[in-house]
């Protein structure tokens, strides 16, 4: 991506520096109903000749006292059983939700951010990039003699954003995961407190939300991967790549490059039971800087991504 980059640039800049100096010169309770029925007794025939009349009266009533001091206990065993049942679920519940907590803190988001990313390189199945979408961040400073080439063609910015369209990678394609997301590195994010302007953290139903915002970037003509802020994180291009790739006549006409890397963000989306990241989406801006001619190019490079497990 970045060679890609340059091309574009050195086709879009110095080669139009130079054409412009020459013309200047991103239970259920199933409650059942027990029938009481009353003792059948069954009573010898009554010799009616000797038999001194039955009173009715001696017959020993039935003890309702010990039938319900019996459905008493079955009561409170159910009972008694329900509340265990509930509480064992709660703590269980409770126990559950603790152990998925989403990190909250900035410091949290960061550490676990660095610990979810830095795990597609080596463990993923398959990074596809769905597009890396290429255009100006805002309008650009060119030198006055530039801009009147420009104008012939619609105007600087117009020109080099129809450029930058026309370049951009649209198409949906498998990458080799030493790309991802800086280019030729053994780890996808070194960031830091120190790094961050910003951390959130969304929980979705067990699917992170994770969005991050760097510190803007000073310029500078010699940073490289893993120094800075940006460079943590983004696959930025390089001062040092800009300036070994101009031609020699080139740069004494505009001289040396220096780059600076405005705030940029990144938001993945993790299943917070495996910790492994789903999707990401880069947007790094970008602004390479010809101090000698007084030019400035800002830039954004968005760049999509889908990960497989």
């Amino acid at each position: 991506m970045a060679k890609k980059l340059i091309a574009i640039l050195l086709a879009l800049t110095v080669v139009v520096f130079a054409f412009a100096a020459c013309g200047d010169t991103k239970g259920t309770e199933t409650t059942t109903e027990a029938t009481d029925e009353a003792d059948v007794t069954t009573e010898a025939p009554v010799d009616e000749t000797t038999a001194a009349p039955v009173d009715e009266t001696t017959a020993a009533p039935v003890d309702e006292t010990t039938a319900a001091a019996a459905e008493t206990t079955a009561a409170a065993a159910t009972t008694a059983a329900a509340e265990t049942t509930a509480a064992a679920a709660t703590t269980a519940a409770a126990e559950t939700t603790a152990a998925a907590k989403a990190p909250q803190s900035k410091a949290e988001i960061i550490a676990y951010y660095n610990e979810v990313i830095n795990k597609v390189k080596p463990g993923a199945k398959s990074i596809t990039q769905n597009y890396a979408k290429i255009s100006l961040a805002g309008p650009t400073t060119l030198p006055s003699s530039l801009n009147t080439v420009l104008k012939l063609l619609g105007g600087a910015d117009k020109f080099l954003g129809d450029q930058l369209a026309k370049n951009s990678d649209l198409e949906k394609h498998t990458i080799d995961k030493s790309a991802f997301p800086v280019e030729n590195e053994s780890w996808s994010s070194k960031l830091t407190e120190a790094d961050v302007k910003s951390a959130t953290c969304v929980d979705n139903n067990g699917i992170y939300t994770i969005t991050i915002t760097t510190v803007a970037d000073g310029k500078s003509a010699t940073v490289k991967h893993g120094e800075g802020h940006a460079p943590k994180a983004f696959n930025v291009v390089l001062p040092g790549v800009v300036n070994d790739n101009i031609p020699g006549a080139a740069a004494g006409l505009v001289g040396t490059a220096t780059m600076n890397y405005p705030s940029s963000t990144v938001k993945i989306t993790v299943d917070s039971k495996t910790g492994q990241v789903k999707t990401a989406l880069y947007d790094m801006y970008w602004t390479i800087n010809f101090d000698k001619v007084g030019a400035i190019l800002p830039f954004l490079t968005s760049t999509s991504y889908d990960i497989a497990w």
